[in-house]
């Protein structure tokens, strides 16, 4: 079971490593640029939606939004009559730094799964999912 430990960290410091070029080249910090990316996923776009996804601090989370709307990489608005919870959105301008990230990601799955068959990534995507919820349902209790 210590190789579970060992591949969080060895896939934290290759994700790092991946992230950092785009991160550099849009002078991004990590946490920007895995906002973006989340913010791509049109149900989650909140700041409490990332704060819970890539379970960083509220105020890193709101530190990193601000800098992104004063960038001009998101905006900020209300939905319908609720002024209660402020909803993120990706602008245009966002959109090649995203693509970068998205390609920094295919080239760490193709990393971490090369030589697997169809079927062992199959298996290997709900293992992960599945143990993504556990622990997911174990913070949420604590």
């Amino acid at each position: 079971m210590e190789s579970i430990f060992e591949n969080l960290y060895v896939n934290r410091d290759l994700q790092g490593v991946l992230f950092s070029s785009v991160c550099s080249k849009y002078s991004l910090t990590r946490t920007e640029l895995l906002i973006l990316l989340v913010l791509r996923e049109d149900a989650l776009n909140t700041a409490k939606d990332i704060v819970d996804k890539l379970k960083l601090a509220k105020s890193h989370v709101s530190t990193s939004v601000r800098d992104l709307e004063e960038r001009g990489y998101i905006k900020s608005r209300y939905e319908g009559d609720d002024h209660r919870t402020i909803h993120l959105q990706l602008c245009e301008s966002a959109a090649e730094i995203v693509e970068a990230g998205r390609e920094a990601q295919n080239e760490f799955i193709s990393i971490i799964c090369d030589g697997f068959s169809s079927e062992e990534r199959r298996k290997l995507k709900n293992y992960i999912e599945r143990m993504t919820a556990n622990a997911n349902e174990y913070l949420k209790n604590k």
